[in-house]
């Protein structure tokens, strides 16, 4: 069997398994792969072929985070030929990287103050949008696909929450509820507005999104569809680049405030894992570390120094 063909298959079975954004991630990983080896047939790639590949990647400057994601769609893939009964590359052959951990992006309140001030105050919908994509993010701490797979039905603007489903907790925590303030529901209902009347002249191809693209970019139709997370990461770094910030805005450094200050406040990494939405206590403590001045300013508190 073709590369290709065995790519369309795997990509079929996974998509009832995992969630789409990691199906996606897979797939474009995989096909990748069969550009590089010109399409063989299944049965004649080799372990070579594979260490060859992920070699010249890694001289032409891949960061070494991004192979643990290609490693594993390698492996997931021949796993699956080999259930199926296809003689091919056993998938145990093929090495995982272990992952890299740096000091992580942490927002700041002056930060998000700035970005927020930057958001032009118009009759753009985009601006509209996005002002209430941002104050979720923050509000919440929320990952940037649970927001954008928030549907009209999952929110309940009177009390100010939303229940979602958790985008990556597997079977033990599948939903958890999220919270925000009186600013942000305002922020939320004015791009309702907004959008139903987008809605009055234009097909949504999403009709439950919330957050819903409003513009066609180049060959890429997305009008009408659900608003995707690198719209939202292409969105964060124009504002934060017009806002004059050090470094980019992004999801996950809300996140990481998110969780700092839930510890500086008293609280547990228990309370991190409840409210982020983790499946273990472990994965919140990556979001709690203190380092720099923080770490001192604590070190001092304790030691009396």
């Amino acid at each position: 069997m073709l590369f290709k063909d065995a790519i369309d298959e795997f990509t079929n079975w996974r998509t009832f398994k995992i969630n789409g954004t990691t199906t996606r991630g897979n797939d474009k990983d995989l096909r990748l792969f069969s550009v590089f080896l010109r399409n063989p047939h299944i049965e004649d790639i080799t372990l070579n072929d594979v260490m060859e590949y992920l070699n010249l990647m890694k001289e032409m400057g891949w960061a070494h985070n991004s192979f643990v994601s290609k490693c594993m769609a390698y492996k997931k893939f021949f796993e699956f030929c080999n259930l199926r009964g296809w003689r091919v590359l056993n998938e145990n052959l093929i090495p995982i990287p272990q992952k890299e951990y740096k000091i992580p992006r942490v927002a700041t309140k002056d930060e998000y103050k700035k970005l927020l001030d930057i958001i032009p105050k118009n009759t753009d919908p985009r601006n509209v949008r996005n002002e209430a994509i941002i104050r979720l993010l923050w509000d919440t701490g929320a990952r940037n696909g649970e927001i954008l797979n928030l549907d009209m039905e999952d929110l309940d603007l009177v009390n100010n929450k939303a229940l979602i489903k958790t985008e990556k907790a597997k079977t033990r925590r599948p939903l958890r509820e999220i919270f925000w303030t009186k600013e942000t529901s305002e922020a939320i209902n004015k791009w309702i507005e907004r959008r139903e009347r987008f809605k009055r002249g234009n097909v949504l191809r999403d009709p439950n999104a919330l957050f819903i693209s409003i513009h066609n970019s180049g060959a890429n139709k997305t009008r009408g569809y659900r608003f995707k997370p690198s719209g939202v990461c292409e969105m964060l770094r124009g504002y934060s680049n017009k806002a004059g910030l050090e470094k980019n805005m992004n999801a996950h450094s809300m996140r990481h405030y998110m969780g700092r200050n839930i510890i500086e406040k008293g609280g547990s990494n228990s309370d991190v894992t409840n409210i982020l939405g983790h499946s273990c206590i472990e994965s919140s403590m990556i979001y709690t570390m203190m380092y720099g001045k923080q770490a001192e300013k604590r070190y001092r508190k304790f030691r009396g120094a």
